[in-house]
């Protein structure tokens, strides 16, 4: 009976430790997905670092050009216009009964 027993509880510690070595691996592919993902995302940002680094060097670099207000020639002044009188008319309504 005991040997019964121990022949169980070893054939429960093979079962357990395989479950326990299925884990482990299901883990261990997370973490290599994970860090593929990281590997991959730091990439991007170095290319986008590296891109404003550029856009800034050809803004930099482009002469900068001050807008001065252009200089107008004294308006000429118009002959003064003769003013007109303006004629009233008067509206007249009619009333039919």
């Amino acid at each position: 009976m005991v040997t019964k027993t121990l022949q169980q509880f070893e054939k429960n510690v093979g079962i357990s430790f395989s479950y326990v070595k299925k884990d482990l691996l299901s883990v261990n592919d997370m973490v290599s997905d994970l860090h593929e993902k990281i590997q991959h995302l730091s990439m991007n940002q170095a290319m986008l670092v590296e891109k404003m680094m550029n856009l800034e060097r050809k803004i930099a670099s482009k002469p900068v050009v001050k807008k001065t207000a252009a200089k107008k020639a004294p308006a000429k002044k118009k002959a003064k216009a003769k003013k007109t009188a303006k004629k009233i008319v008067k509206k007249e309504t009619i009333t039919y009964q």
